[in-house]
């Protein structure tokens, strides 16, 4: 009997003004005759795009209206993968990873999931969250923790909502009507960034009480507009 197919991955990055953290982010995804790589810049006024111009077997779209959600679905139209991984750009798959993805999906039951979540800085907020991170629940599971899909599923769903926030909440509900969400017990390394403004424990305060208020029924569009100030793309 011949060999089982390679299941191939495309690995789609969302960027607006993220030439600090590409390059790390690239490195930590290998790309191989079955893993392809995609970039979707949202308008970018630094060096991202020529970075991701220079990098060996990288696809650049440009002009993609800035929201993760519209750059991200951007990358899937695009994309020729069995498996979609979405990737931060200011996270890094662990070492392997790409591997262990291919394994996971080897289970046709599977749609989707996403890795657990890992941070360089030792707060004990931080480490709370790595911890519930591990958890395979969609109130412990966001973007950061670079979310997969099985493209024919992720396609039927229409995609991630191409909300200001929340689209990575949503993606999951979605999903999980189709089948096996799973969680890889192998931390993505993430940029505690985002916690540098109000410190950590007042950012995730803040953004569990966002999480709450869309889970009671405020649209996403209204989370968007008290989220705004320290948003950033990519």
């Amino acid at each position: 009997m011949g060999a089982r197919p390679q299941v191939t991955v495309s690995v789609i990055i969302p960027t607006l003004n993220e030439e600090a953290h590409l390059e790390s982010a690239l490195r930590s995804v290998g790309v191989d005759d079955a893993t392809e790589c995609i970039v979707v810049d949202a308008g970018s006024t630094d060096a991202t795009c020529e970075l991701a111009e220079g990098w060996p077997g990288i696809k650049l779209i440009r002009g993609i209206s800035a929201g993760r959600g519209a750059q991200m679905n951007a990358g899937a139209r695009a994309a020729a993968g069995d498996v979609l991984l979405f990737l931060h750009a200011d996270c890094q798959l662990p070492r392997g990873g790409i591997d262990v993805l291919r394994r996971v999906f080897a289970d046709q039951r599977v749609v989707g999931g996403s890795f657990c979540l890992g941070f360089v800085e030792r707060h004990w907020v931080l480490q709370l969250l790595n911890l519930g991170s591990r958890i395979n629940h969609p109130l412990t599971t966001y973007g950061d923790q670079a979310q997969f899909a099985r493209a024919t599923t992720f396609h039927a769903v229409e995609g991630f909502p191409e909300w200001p926030l929340m689209e990575d909440l949503e993606i999951q509900f979605r999903l999980r009507e189709h089948g096996r969400l799973t969680k890889i017990r192998r931390p993505v390394v993430c940029s505690d960034r985002r916690f540098h403004r109000r410190g950590p424990v007042r950012h995730q305060l803040f953004n569990t009480a966002l999480v709450g208020l869309y889970l009671l029924g405020v649209p996403p569009t209204q989370l968007g507009e008290w989220y705004r100030p320290q948003t950033h793309t990519g």
